[in-house]
């Protein structure tokens, strides 16, 4: 019988943003963690067709003038350099050479260009990024700061992570497949079947169930500075789920198949996704790797 941890914890974050991942294995070492005085750019990403919210258009010469004018002319901002398209694609290139089927799925006019800004010690970096966002012509403007925080703590997250149907779910999973189950929240029968299913995994070296309330505490101990989002998120908000850690050197590809289309399963994370995915995001502007990419959803 596996390892079972019986206290129930979980980074409930992650279930709701099984985002929001740089382009790390998970063997390797976890990202050190942010000091203070550490100098972190904000990575402002111009306008591409697949974008959201930029009308199926690259920015203009003009829009790319002014974002270039606004950043340069904000009092904490003291350094913008520009990144062009084809630095751009040439630095993914190098940087996932190992990796044929991340770069299979992106083409040098998927990328778009940016700007990179540093700021001062005391600027206010959120509302930069906030204004950035603003201006016509980006697509997104990123804090890396943020994002490296976001690589730690992922690295430090289980290896899987199976997040169990909620009631009144929309996603897939949850409304089909399930026969009288369907549109409901997880079952009992439901846990019980994916619990002896990840028992009989030998690539799982251990596992713990985690329900709502002990979710709904960590993601409160994890989020003191976001009183706001506490304020609006109830216990019942939160997912049931079961965490897994993998052996080492185990076919991670194994408990994909096996889990991630089980009754009651609503959606699988797994770490080297969610880096990668992350990663993408924050230095190269992209939404995500394509769906299957490297056992990606």
């Amino acid at each position: 019988m596996k390892h079972v941890l019986c206290r129930a914890t979980v980074a409930a974050v992650v279930a709701l943003a099984a985002t929001a991942a740089p382009a790390v294995p998970a063997a390797a070492e976890p990202p050190p963690e942010i000091g203070a005085g550490d100098d972190w750019e904000i990575a402002v990403f111009l306008c591409t067709p697949s974008a959201y919210d930029c009308h199926k258009r690259y920015a203009t010469a003009e829009q790319r003038r002014d974002v270039e004018r606004f950043l340069k002319g904000t009092p904490e901002v003291t350094q913008v350099r520009h990144v062009s398209r084809a630095s751009a694609y040439a630095s993914f290139r190098k940087e996932f050479a190992g990796r044929k089927a991340v770069l299979a799925g992106v083409r040098a006019r998927d990328l778009p260009e940016s700007f990179r800004v540093r700021v001062s010690g005391v600027a206010d970096r959120g509302r930069i990024r906030a204004l950035a966002n603003r201006r016509p012509g980006v697509g997104v403007a990123v804090d890396q700061a943020e994002s490296h925080a976001g690589a730690t703590a992922i690295s430090e997250r289980w290896d899987m992570s199976l997040y169990l149907c909620m009631k009144d779910s929309a996603l897939p999973a949850c409304l089909h497949g399930r026969g009288k189950a369907n549109k409901k929240a997880v079952t009992a029968e439901e846990k019980k079947a994916i619990a002896a299913a990840i028992e009989g995994i030998p690539e799982v070296e251990s596992y713990e169930y985690e329900d709502q309330a002990t979710a709904y505490r960590n993601f409160v101990e994890a989020n003191p500075d976001k009183q706001e989002l506490i304020s609006v998120t109830k216990v019942s908000d939160m997912p049931e789920s079961f965490q897994l850690t993998l052996r080492p050197q185990a076919d991670w590809a194994a408990p994909r198949r096996r889990l991630a289309s089980m009754p009651g399963v609503s959606i699988m994370s797994d770490k080297k996704c969610n880096l990668l995915t992350l990663r993408l995001w924050s230095e190269y502007g992209l939404p995500g790797p394509r769906s299957g990419t490297e056992g990606c959803p």
